[in-house]
């Protein structure tokens, strides 16, 4: 019993040390993340992209030109709109070889936002801020999709900076985080959107909950009531303080597409990654990547694991307290709306929403619980409900529960990444490429999804089109119906002339479940294999 007292007197003394948390939940998510990425494979194909770029600008700096995909209009109008994301991997690349350092990179940046997190519960005053944080952690499709090496941890990062920044309201350090993520990230728009969100949430709360003077429209007539709110709304949503907040974003990104190596050809270029990728989609003309799909509602609750049922749990408590809210929470409400209805339409965004419903709630419950009396909420609990009879137990079997779902969840996301590519695929078929073929010659590829990995591994020669389909379906829209038809073995006349004319390939890389394809290039009588593997194929254009 003396030697089991010890042990509990140590845990609390280690977990009342603020520091110590502060490494347990850092090195808590290190190593999960870690655990998730021990496979020698990336998940997304657009991982090698952003490992070339980051390979390519260390040898010779910013890429401002990119030849690689001929029939695309990125030809013309090219930015790396990930730049300061790719400059900060080169020293990992360099000190741990490419696909170790990139790895390490991805799992670093994963880890530093949920540590941040932590950091910003803490300066909030959350309660049970731990708890809170692991709910995040351990939300299984948001450890999928921030465990993809991509940009997704480094825009959270700067995202939530920029609420960090909105909720102090230090302006300046508003506009320079801003300017930063024009250079880092495609989405930098959403920061002004997170602005916008806040100065409604403050309007609507100086509007609906502190301001006095809109108790004097109980007495009008239901016309003029709806008139003085939305006066009384658009006035504080125009306050000095809200349009110094708005316009340091606006400053921040307007500098940030000025002061640019790729100004103003940067400009053409969000235009189509923004409205037309972003927010048009053309998903029903273009074979897109399976993340710009709408997630079907079932699989998105299924897929959350606890969040929904604490985000759910909020909302209710958000409405019983409704007359006892504050901006910041009426904020975070309107931001999780905002990207739920957006990951319905696409799933990439689901790697927004689920951090801000976990900040939602963790806002929310630390709001209510600042209300009640907890010792007569526990002992409500203890009589009404039978579960909570022996409450030190439930509470005890609701943390295993918990934990075992979280578990769950975490080996089934390394399961998952088991499976994805390897790095050693197209290697081969690049190698010999290179080996037979003059600097720029045309490459005809069976998916636009394949280019980046072959992009990876062979950059002497170019390619039809990659990264996203769109950009070659705005390049030219028969020419890609043409490519589609003929990679979908949908056509197989005039395929020399297609491939060697219009296309100007030297060489076709078939993949090997391209069984139909292969069979229309053979039987067309100009393309000779000359080279295969476990990949694909290589026919060579006579």
């Amino acid at each position: 019993m003396q030697r089991l007292n010890k042990i509990n007197l140590f845990f609390k003394k280690v977990l009342s040390n603020q520091y110590i948390l502060y490494l347990l939940i850092f090195f808590a998510a290190f190593f999960a993340y870690l655990w998730i990425q021990s496979s020698p494979t990336f998940l997304d194909p657009d991982s090698f992209y952003h490992l070339k770029m980051a390979k390519m600008i260390a040898e010779k700096g910013p890429i401002l030109n990119f030849p690689w995909l001929q029939f695309t209009v990125l030809k013309n109008y090219y930015i790396d709109h990930h730049f300061l994301y790719h400059i900060l991997a080169i020293p990992f690349i360099k000190l741990f070889s490419d696909f170790a350092g990139f790895k390490l990179y991805t799992v670093i940046l994963a880890a530093l936002f949920i540590f941040l997190t932590y950091l910003f519960f803490k300066n909030q005053k959350i309660k049970y801020a731990e708890i809170c944080t692991l709910i995040l952690l351990f939300a299984p499709n948001f450890m999928y999709r921030i465990s993809l090496a991509k940009a997704s941890a480094f825009s959270l990062i700067i995202l939530f900076l920029s609420i960090y920044f909105i909720f102090q309201r230090k302006n300046w350090l508003l506009a320079i985080i801003s300017f930063i993520y024009v250079w880092s990230y495609g989405g930098f728009l959403l920061g002004l959107v997170m602005a916008i969100f806040y100065s409604l949430a403050d309007s609507l709360e100086k509007t609906f909950i502190v301001n006095q003077s809109f108790r004097e429209v109980i007495q009008l007539s239901w016309f003029r009531k709806i008139k003085k709110r939305i006066v009384l709304l658009i006035q504080k949503f125009f306050s000095k303080e809200n349009l110094k907040t708005l316009g340091a974003v606006l400053l921040g990104i307007i500098f940030g597409l000025i002061i640019n190596p790729y100004f103003p050809k940067n400009l053409k270029f969000y235009w189509q990654q923004l409205v037309q990728i972003g927010i048009i989609n053309y998903r029903g003309a273009v074979n897109v990547g399976g993340e710009w799909y709408p997630y079907p509602p079932l699989n998105l609750i299924s897929d959350s694991g606890l969040t929904i049922i604490f985000g759910t749990l909020a909302l209710i408590l958000f409405f019983i307290f409704m007359k006892k809210q504050n901006a910041k929470n009426i904020f975070l409400l309107i931001a999780t709306i905002f990207f739920l209805f957006l990951t319905l339409k696409s799933k990439r965004y689901i790697e927004y929403f689920i951090p801000f419903l976990v900040y939602f709630f963790s806002f929310t419950i630390t709001l209510v619980l600042s209300k009640i009396n907890l010792e007569e909420f526990i002992a409500y609990l203890k009589k009404n409900l039978p579960f909570f009879k022996n409450f030190k137990f439930s509470i005890f079997a609701l943390i295993l529960i918990f934990s075992f779902v979280m578990v769950k969840d975490m080996i089934i996301t390394h399961q998952t990444f088991q499976g994805g590519i390897s790095f050693h695929k197209f290697e081969n078929i690049s190698k010999y490429l290179k080996e037979n073929t003059q600097p720029g010659a045309i490459i005809m590829h069976t998916d636009w999804s394949d280019f980046p990995v072959l992009f990876y591994h062979n950059d002497q020669d170019f390619y039809i089109v990659g990264l996203d389909p769109t950009f070659m379906y705005n390049y030219d829209q028969s020419l890609y119906k043409l490519y589609a038809d003929i990679t979908m073995a949908k056509i197989s006349d005039n395929l020399y002339f297609d491939i060697k004319d219009i296309f100007k390939a030297s060489y076709f890389i078939v993949n090997q479940n391209r069984f139909q394809l292969a069979d229309n290039l053979q039987r067309d009588g100009n393309f000779f294999k000359v080279y295969e593997d476990n990949d694909g194929s290589i026919y060579k254009v006579r």
